[in-house]
């Protein structure tokens, strides 16, 4: 039970970076740059947190490293800031999908 965590971090963290990878070739491309620009820190800091929370799970599932409070806090602040950013690239999305359509139904008029 106690390394429940980090198996599920380790199952978790490639998908969520498979998304990250996936949201970042589909991203618009007419942003501004400041917007582009925060959009390329957001993708760093995503990748980065998720690859500190899959190593220390690895960590943590081979013995290596012992599971206690500060890899366990280390995983779950890793993963919060994982879907802390992956919020807020779903609701960039749906503002610029919602802009799109306002954009398209002022056109049809």
């Amino acid at each position: 039970m106690n390394t429940l965590i980090y198996e599920g971090a380790m199952q978790v963290v490639p998908v969520l970076l498979i998304t990250l990878f996936i949201e970042t070739r589909t991203s618009d491309r007419q942003a501004s740059r400041a917007m582009r620009r925060w959009a390329a820190v957001q993708d760093r800091g995503y990748a980065a947190l998720g690859i500190a929370a899959f190593m220390v799970s690895m960590l943590v599932v081979a013995d290596v490293v012992p599971a206690g409070r500060v890899p366990a806090a280390i995983v779950i602040a890793t993963l919060s800031g994982c879907m802390g950013l992956l919020y807020a690239r779903i609701q960039q999305r749906f503002a610029h999908d919602h802009g799109q359509r306002r954009e398209q139904v002022s056109d049809d008029r």
